[in-house]
């Protein structure tokens, strides 16, 4: 069976299926549940990246992609850890909560900026160009939708205050400092900084999750400020998620160097490492097999999930779909493994997501998952 699957397969994503080879690869991948000799997990591994390829090309016209190819491209591309279950007819979405959901549409260039003395700017609203002026320091919306600070004289050395930016849920922002040094700031983040960066060094407080690739000033060095701890560096590109409705603190690292301090010590990070900071603060840990692709995922616009709950998925759902999540019912506690765009709308998510044992109601911005 493995020998036809990988024919059929290659065929299917290559696009030279006959209409009779398509309608038997789509129907055998329907019945695989309850199937026992189904296609080793190897074949699916190798598959994931054609599949998904082919997938995001068709996205630019969701018409191109039946949902009968969504589906068993998500089958392929998405599975549990512990076992291989892949979407049916039967586990699909109530009439009504697909139409809810597909009303609810991603994330996009959202955020809010707080000045020093205390004007409110809508970013999404603001025109191109100029917002403000504070003390020779430029502030402006590029064309590119970024928010740049752009220094036209080098500020008194008495001149102080902080600016805020705040993504809200189902937003992202990009903002260049005065300093040179790029943020990217995920949904439901908060970065607060100086509009004139003191002479000593650079200190930035961050509550939420964000990319930074930092401009290199060996006289002052660059700090990241969250709850539970503080990361230092130099000249790096680093990614810090730090949501407080999470278990964990990660802070990995792609270039360069980082220290990473709390109150229970200090981890030095070399590129390709993570360290790892649980809820209260008292143990902070090194991962050295960092699968960075995965951190930065959303930075490329996808969901990655690696051996993930569904609780896990459900926090990034809820902070990128700007929706709230309830749960009823025994949730499955099966990991999960596989990708999703982040920009898809909420029902091509759960066309995916909804898999055995879950089930999923929506009701305006509310979604409970019911268990079996």
């Amino acid at each position: 069976m493995e020998k036809n699957a990988r024919r059929l397969l290659d065929k299917y994503i290559s696009g030279n299926c006959t209409p009779e080879e398509m309608a038997v690869v789509e129907d055998w991948y329907q019945q695989l549940p309850f199937e026992k000799n189904v296609p080793q997990h190897s074949l699916i591994a190798a598959s994931k990246k054609e599949v998904w390829n082919r997938l995001n090309r068709g996205r630019k016209s969701l018409k191109l992609v039946t949902v009968k190819w969504v589906a068993v491209a998500a089958s392929i591309i998405l599975c549990f850890s512990v076992g291989l279950y892949f979407v049916t007819r039967h586990n699909a979405a109530p009439l009504t909560a697909k139409t809810e959901l597909k009303n609810i549409l991603p994330g996009g260039n959202k955020a809010v900026l707080t000045l020093a003395d205390g004007t409110v700017v809508n970013l999404d609203d603001a025109k191109n160009g100029q917002i403000a002026d504070q003390s020779g320091i430029v502030i402006r919306k590029a064309k590119n939708g970024q928010l740049e600070y752009i220094i036209k004289e080098i500020p008194n050395a008495t001149v102080t205050g902080s600016n805020t930016i705040a993504t809200p849920r189902g937003g992202t922002y990009q903002v260049n400092l005065p300093d040179g040094t790029k943020v990217w700031l995920n949904a439901a983040t908060t970065l607060k900084y100086p509009y004139a960066f003191a002479k000593n060094e650079r200190l930035v407080e961050l509550n939420g999750e964000a990319y930074f690739e930092v401009s290199k000033d060996r006289a002052r060095p660059f700090r990241v400020k969250t709850a539970a701890q503080m990361v230092e560096v130099l000249g790096t590109h680093f990614n810090i998620n730090a949501y407080r409705d999470e278990t964990v603190v990660k802070t990995t690292l792609l270039e360069g160097a980082v220290k990473v301090s709390t109150l229970s010590g200090s981890v030095t990070l070399h590129p390709g490492e993570q360290s790892l900071l649980n809820a209260t603060g008292a143990r902070l840990s090194l991962n050295e097999q960092v699968d960075i692709d995965k951190e930065m995922a959303w930075k490329n616009n996808v969901f990655a999930f690696d051996n993930d709950d569904l609780q896990s998925i459900m926090r990034q759902i809820s902070r990128w779909y700007d929706v709230d999540v309830v749960y009823q019912g025994k949730i499955t506690s099966e990991k999960y493994v596989g990708e999703i765009p982040r920009n898809s709308n909420l029902a091509e998510v759960f066309q995916i997501l909804e898999l055995n044992h879950v089930h999923i109601d929506a009701r305006g911005k509310v979604l409970t998952i019911t268990g079996n």
